[in-house]
């Protein structure tokens, strides 16, 4: 069966957190797109939400060009914190400093829903240089699927198997997606590695039509479009499989929570490092009659690609 063996300690890999709303008001996919990145922000990591960044930095009305204009010029210290957006229709990117006197132009932004808006939070150098971002929290529209935006955030690897960190990083990221999934239409959730774009883990590894993300969203009552460590799955779908307590008596998860709007977030395993062979494959006994399905693509022979650890090949 394709399932292979977990992560290694000395192995880091991005994964990508994501979890697909949909509302029928472009209003509440906007409200939900703007919680996301200011509230829920705050959620994921109080220490680093956006009272704790630089003040009275230059705001501009319709956006910087340079990501260089969105950082202090002077006392670069502590945390440094940036928005981008992409306009629908343009190859423009936009930015501003993440400040609280930025909030109302990131607020008009998403209301003509752009393709895709991230905030992204780091640390300054001890020389005053940007460093690497510590929090990317995105959200991304579809013209071609107007009742849904997709919100998410990436993870390291690194930081959930690392002894010292594992029991914080599991904490913070399942506060973030329970946040999420308290307040919107969540009809899917997913974790991936990063290298699959947007695509579940699953469809990263099919051909054709049935890994595309966007094909594959409208889908949500009757398809899963993957299956992964941590997972929403829509009161529909939870049907098809038995329902709550049914998915309880398999076995094959650690937690079974029944959401707001009915739907049901699986957790396959206590921590990811867990999510191992036979875990994965538990899980995909579960759902494998309501995954998308297609023919599989072969294994990447691109070195330092991620593993395909999370999937169960030639299903």
């Amino acid at each position: 069966m394709g399932a292979l063996q977990p992560v290694g300690l000395d192995v880091s890999h991005g994964l990508f957190v994501e979890l697909t709303v949909y509302a029928e008001e472009p209003g509440n996919l906007k409200d939900a797109a703007f919680g996301w990145l200011t509230s829920g922000i705050r959620e994921y990591d109080r220490q680093s939400d956006i009272s704790a960044l630089p003040k009275s930095m230059k705001v501009s009305a319709k956006g910087f060009s340079r990501v260089i204009d969105t950082v202090p010029r002077k006392n670069r210290k502590g945390l440094w914190g940036r928005i981008q957006v992409s306009p629908q229709g343009t190859f423009n990117v936009l930015y501003n400093p993440y400040t609280t006197d930025s909030i109302p132009w990131l607020e008009r932004q998403l209301s003509e829903q752009p393709e895709s808006a991230g905030v992204k939070i780091g640390r300054f150098t001890e020389n005053g240089d940007v460093g690497n971002s510590d929090i990317s929290f995105t959200v991304v529209f579809e013209e071609e699927i107007p009742d849904y935006v997709r919100l998410g955030f990436h993870v390291d690897t690194a930081a959930l198997v690392a002894p010292g960190t594992t029991v914080a990083e599991h904490e913070r990221l399942l506060a973030a997606v329970r946040w999420a999934c308290d307040r919107y239409k969540v009809v899917f959730g997913h974790v991936s590695y990063r290298r699959s774009g947007g695509a579940t883990e699953l469809e990263s590894q099919l051909c054709g039509r049935p890994s595309d993300p966007v094909s594959n969203t409208p889908q949500w009552r009757a398809l899963l479009r993957g299956y992964s460590w941590l997972m929403v799955v829509p009161s529909e779908i939870a049907e098809l499989l038995g329902g709550t307590e049914a998915l309880r008596e398999t076995g094959a998860f650690s937690a079974v929570s029944v959401l707001p709007n009915d739907a049901l977030l699986l957790q396959a395993t206590p921590t990811f490092q867990q999510y191992s062979s036979e875990a994965v494959q538990a899980v995909h006994r579960v759902v494998r009659d309501v995954l998308v399905h297609g023919d599989f693509r072969g294994p990447s022979p691109v070195p330092g690609q991620p593993p395909t650890n999370m999937v169960v090949l030639n299903d």
